[in-house]
């Protein structure tokens, strides 16, 4: 028996008691006004379940009479979505940014009501996004059970289903304007800002591995995005050679640009191809003369150098690498250690001094650049570096998500106008829309003699 049915014959029930209650030869009114009441109750029910079709189609009538487009409000809820995302990965980037000059703690305290009001903002617009959803693919099985309520003998639930069918139709159809609401309300209100003017250029996730000419990553190296020398971007590379540049952890450029990467000292550049289609990037470098050792020591090839054999092996403190190498013109190659390692090259079994050694730092490690010359000919070269600790690097991270969105770090009273200009426009005025939905739908559902049987009375003579 489907939800129709049952409330029909609940509709009769009423209707029967409500006979029954005025035929007993009984002199007392209130037995008798009783009776009269269910029985217009029973009639105003049994019109509701005749009138359900027609309340499914009135919904598709002044939907669209007055422009009701999903589509439209959908994607209005996943723009503003994506960009509430984008702004928490921006706050989180200069915080980290921040905290490595010393105002962690400072500015900690600044973005933590801030980033609140963003979460608060996205998930105000998640929650109406989601019950308008809900309404939509259910609108006709609450409708149908409000109705059901309704039909209940002696009204014990009919204000409940007055107030089911009543939101379920004015949500319907009054949710999805919403944004038009919002951007008549704040039409001139607030000039000059705009999504369009936050953002420089659209952001991607990105997953970039690196990789040394044998194919093994190479760890902590440094990559910076530019476009006409301008900085986009600086990453560090992880120990695994991989970079995770997510949209909420800092992004990456959506269009063609040139990457340089940088390890020990030594920079290579690439041209980093754009995403057209999607909004995801996976690519892997590959630095084609350098070897890696282990973290923060590597291996660089010269010209004219090509690796015949290779045999890597090692514990926690020390690392081996035997090369036979093939040299087709005078050429070096250079072993790059931390200064307080301790190294030993031989070719072909004898002992060498390096021909060129330089002293440098790079990112706070202090390193030892070992050159060493070559002929041509065929060589087997044995390289073994003793070492204590690894230095971790001192990069100042700078996220392409504060470049896309104008963010200085040291101003960043723009993003912060931002967040309140949203907060209004996302938090409160979905919130004012809401509870003028709620009201409406209270003023529907007392009509439905959820509050009173006024039309109940003015249908039904009795």
């Amino acid at each position: 028996m489907d939800i129709l049915s049952l409330a029909f014959y609940l509709s009769i029930l009423s209707y029967c008691l409500g006979a029954l209650l005025r035929a007993i030869p009984l002199p007392f009114f209130h037995l008798k006004r009783l009776g009269r009441t269910l029985m217009v109750d029973g009639v105003f029910a049994a019109i509701l379940v005749f009138s359900y079709q027609t309340l499914i189609t009135l919904i598709d009538y002044l939907s669209y009479i007055l422009g009701v487009d999903w589509a439209s409000f959908t994607g209005w809820v996943a723009e503003r979505s994506s960009l509430l995302f984008l702004l928490l990965a921006a706050f989180k980037a200069i915080g980290i940014v921040m905290g490595r000059t010393g105002l962690g703690a400072i500015i900690s305290s600044i973005l933590s009501p801030i980033v609140s009001s963003v979460t608060t903002s996205l998930t105000t617009i998640l929650t109406v996004l989601v019950v308008a959803l809900v309404l939509r693919v259910a609108a006709g099985f609450l409708i149908a059970l409000g109705v059901l309520m309704c039909s209940i003998p002696f009204r014990l639930a009919r204000s409940a289903g007055a107030m089911i069918i009543a939101v379920t139709v004015v949500f319907s159809i009054g949710v999805p304007l919403m944004p038009q609401f919002i951007a008549t309300v704040t039409r001139g209100a607030v000039t000059d800002i705009g999504y369009s003017v936050g953002f420089r250029e659209p952001v991607c996730s990105a997953t970039l591995s690196i990789i040394d000419a044998r194919a093994y990553p190479v760890s902590r190296a440094v990559i910076e995005g530019y476009r006409d020398e301008e900085l986009l971007y600086r990453y560090v590379f992880d120990e695994r050679g991989q970079l995770d540049a997510d949209r909420s952890k800092g992004g990456f450029p959506c269009s063609e640009h040139k990457a340089r990467v940088e390890i020990a000292g030594i920079r290579y550049v690439f041209d980093i191809p754009g995403s057209q289609d999607t909004e995801y990037i996976n690519y892997t470098l590959q630095l084609p003369d350098l070897l890696v050792l282990v973290t923060n020591r590597i291996v660089e090839l010269g010209w004219g150098i090509s690796v015949v054999d290779y045999y890597k092996s090692g514990n926690e403190s020390s690392v081996e690498l035997t090369l036979e190498l093939e040299v087709s013109e005078s050429t070096y190659f250079g072993v790059y250690i931390e200064a307080s390692d301790v190294v030993e090259v031989l070719v072909n079994g004898e002992a060498i001094n390096a021909s060129n050694i330089v002293d440098f730092s790079w990112y706070g490690v202090s390193y030892r650049a070992l050159k060493y010359t070559l002929t041509p000919g065929t060589y087997l070269v044995d390289i073994t570096v003793s070492y204590y600790s690894i230095t971790p690097l001192d990069v100042v991270i700078e996220p392409f998500i504060l470049r896309a969105l104008n963010v200085d770090v040291f101003s960043p009273e723009l993003a912060i106008l931002y967040v309140v200009y949203m907060f209004v426009e996302l938090t409160i005025l979905p919130l004012v829309y809401i509870a003028v939905l709620l009201t409406i739908s209270y003023g529907v559902a007392r009509l439905l003699g959820g509050a009173s049987a006024s039309i109940a009375k003015h249908l039904v003579a009795v």
